[in-house]
């Protein structure tokens, strides 16, 4: 079993990188191959150009998207790592998305409207937020930043997926740190169970 790992955090110190150190120990302990693809260590070009365009139009990506999309392709299971700024993935990660899950590799759109070719796949998103689940719950943006990347991305392009947000990470006490971080192994344990029909 296969996992890409799509990690989307600047520098090299954070709870994001706590995430990751953790996702990577589990992934091991359940004899998952992985990748890590740490988009600000790759200097990840985000913007989806007009050649871009071009290129997809005419089924002729260029290197740096064909990489990603073989890895994910070759990948059972994705996992994606990012804090929510501004109730959305950082731009970095949005680019990524744009560039990457492109039109012919990721869906087709039918009559009815675009449909997934990623199926049979498992996805895992860990996001981590200032804000406490209660604030985010009175506003409803709780449900803005799973429906974006659950429904509105993930789960068109054919994935059955798992979301964890981890709120308020900056004034968690060390305890409530090592609670979430347990949650993503039983998470990442939880890959050993198959896909629901």
């Amino acid at each position: 079993m296969k996992a890409c790992i799509v990690f989307a955090h600047e520098g090299d110190h954070s709870f994001n990188h706590e995430i990751l150190a953790r996702v990577k120990k589990s992934c091991e302990a359940a004899n998952i191959q992985y990748v890590i693809r740490d988009l600000y260590e790759m200097n990840f070009q985000p913007v989806f150009t007009a050649l871009d365009m071009k290129r997809i139009e005419h089924r002729n990506p260029s290197s740096d998207i064909e990489e990603e999309q073989s890895l994910i392709t070759e990948s059972d299971i994705l996992i994606m790592i990012y804090p929510v700024w501004w109730w959305s993935p950082p731009a970095i990660l949005k680019g990524y998305l744009d560039r990457v899950f492109t039109n012919g590799f990721a869906f087709r759109y039918e009559e009815d409207g675009p449909v997934g070719i990623l199926r049979n796949k498992r996805a895992f998103v860990f996001t981590t937020t200032r804000e406490s689940a209660k604030e985010m719950a009175e506003k409803g943006l709780d449900l803005v930043v799973r429906k974006q990347i659950v429904e509105g991305t993930l789960e068109m392009i054919g994935y059955e997926v798992e979301y964890q947000n981890f709120a308020a990470v900056t004034s968690v006490e060390e305890e409530g740190r090592e609670l979430m971080l347990r949650l993503v192994e039983q998470k990442i344990n939880s890959i050993r169970q198959p896909i629901p029909l």
